[in-house]
Parts: C-alpha cells; structure tokens; sequence
C-alpha cells in the first residue's frame, strides 16, 4: 500500500523510530510539499493514502477525480474542516484525523482558560506586573462550584473537560445534533453559567453564535472557546462583551489568525486570549506521531471503514 505525505518535502521530517514503523509494516512512503494541483497528482495518483500534517491548499474536490487508487485522506491532528469531505464521501473515499492525540491536552486548556477567566487571574497579573494591585472591590471573581456548565459539541474534548471539573459539582448540559442526550442550543445558552464550545467548523457551525445566540445567554455567563475561531461571528462577540451582554469570554482560536493588532479583543478587560496552542504540550510529539503511526497502520489493514469520521 502506498501512502503519499503531501505537506512535506522528505521522509525526514517525521522522527526515524515512527518512519521505522511505518516501513516495517510495508507501507512504502512518498513525500512532496503539494502546491499545485499538478504536483499532487503526480506524487497522488497511484497512492492509496494521502497523508498531511495540516492544510494543503492543493487538495481540493476536484483533484480528488484525478486520484483514482485514493481510499483514504488522512490529516495527523483534529481538524478536517480544510479538507474536501463532502467529494470524498460521495467517491467513497475515508475521511481520517487523530483527535486523540490532542484531546487530553486541549481540555486541559479549555479547563485552565475557564478557572482562569473566571478567577480574573489575568486582571490581576496585569495590575501586579505594571505596579498596582487590584483590590476584590474592583470586581469580585466568579464562583464555579455547584453551578451550571453547557457543552456545545460533547465529544472526546468536551467530555474530558467534564471529568476534569467533576470536583466543582458542575451541573453539566449539551448540545450536540449526534447526541441523543443534547438539549436544544437555546435552551442550553438559556440555562448555563459557564459555555464551552468543541464542535468542529462546518456550513452548519459557522457563525453558529451571534446576536441572537449572545442575547439568550446569562448576563454573568463566561464563553470559552478551544474549537474554532469562526464558530463564533467575532464581531457580535465583540458588542455582548462591550453590551455586557454576557460577561467574559476566553479564546484560543479567532476568525483570524494571528489574532490583528487593531482588533478591539486585545483590549477587552473581560477577554483572555491564547494564541491556538491549546494542543502544543510537552507531550505533543510523542502522542503525535504514535496516534499517526497507529493511525496509518490501521489503513494498511484495510479498516477504512473504523478509522474514519462520520461526517454525514
């Protein structure tokens, strides 16, 4: 089985021990940082597998024609929204990632831009390290114990965020169209103190929170977001926070990357923001390229049917 890594120029990018692995099992390998169409069908066209660290502007829809032997994209990480899903799936062709990888390290951040958030502990860094101090009576911080959490999209992410904060007795909703357990989106923004979003960016999920969403929200509730930038409309986010609204929000996605240096968030005292790196822990790498290697040998055995998404 071949297996074409179209986001890279050499074999030499991916550490020899997991190579090792890969070519132990078979697999041949080539590599080609794809720009062009062209250059993806001439490195793709009699792959089994294409394979990317991240985007690859090259792979579109309609290249995938021109990739007959194609029965599986694979992208090493979590998202897939770059990726030409809806043509694959009608040319029965596997859409793969590794969420695993980054879950446990994602809802750590997700749980550290909460407590955060909701403890001011950036305000107070902030007054501490430019000299003054910042007393409880300019704004006391928010209690989480005991009160209400809501998940939008509750999957391998979300779920270890809940088990995390078990010990703060949270009462825990979500919204989520997979779960038979989901509650209407209204009806969670309605009802949850503290709001964390996981679903992936889709036509279905973009903008999915906007004026309206923000209105049906508690005044008091804190928004934090580890998923993507554009499931939230970033300027309507912009007028709750200054609308008091809702009262904070923690990012480590927006609609743009890097974040513009005039964007009005950067100056917001009740936003903290991270710049997308709620994945990069110490131990990256090594769940990187395990869950890939795992990843790509389970194709090679030919089960595309359980190492894919589902995303219809």
């Amino acid at each position: 089985m071949k297996t074409a890594l179209i986001s890279t120029d050499e074999p030499g990018h991916v550490p020899q021990p997991y190579l090792d692995a890969i070519r132990a099992g078979g697999m041949e390998l080539v590599c080609r940082n794809c720009s062009t169409k062209e250059e993806l069908i001439a490195i793709g066209a009699d792959a089994d597998i294409l394979w990317m660290f991240g985007a690859c502007e090259a792979l579109t829809a309609e290249v995938l024609n021109d990739l007959p032997r194609c029965r599986a994209i694979f992208r090493s990480g979590s998202g897939v929204d770059a990726l030409p899903w809806q043509r694959a799936t009608e040319l029965n062709i596997a859409i793969c990632n590794t969420p695993e990888s980054i879950a446990e390290a994602v809802a750590e951040h997700a749980v550290a831009l909460l407590l955060a958030l909701a403890k001011k502990i950036h305000l107070h860094d902030r007054a501490i390290t430019s000299g003054g101090w910042l007393a409880a009576a300019e704004g006391p911080s928010y209690h989480l114990s005991g009160r209400t959490l809501g998940f939008i999209g509750y999957g391998r992410i979300a779920r270890h965020v809940e088990t995390m904060l078990a010990g703060f007795r949270l009462k825990t909703l979500h919204y989520d169209p997979f779960s038979a357990a989901s509650i209407p989106l209204e009806e969670l923004l309605q009802k949850a103190d503290f709001i964390s979003l996981h679903c992936p960016l889709s036509k279905e999920t973009h903008h999915l929170l906007s004026e309206t969403q923000f209105q049906q929200m508690k005044k008091h509730a804190l928004l934090v977001n580890t998923s993507r930038g554009a499931v939230i409309k970033e300027v309507a986010l912009i007028e709750a926070l200054k609308n008091g609204e809702i009262a904070g929000a923690a990012l480590d996605v927006t609609e743009i990357e890097p974040l513009p240096a005039d964007s009005p968030l950067r100056k917001m005292t009740n936003v903290l923001i991270t710049s997308h790196m709620a994945a990069f822990t110490d131990d990256f790498s090594k769940n990187f390229w395990t869950c890939s290697v795992n990843k790509l040998k389970q194709l090679q055995q030919g089960d595309f049917k359980s190492a894919s998404l589902n995303l219809k």
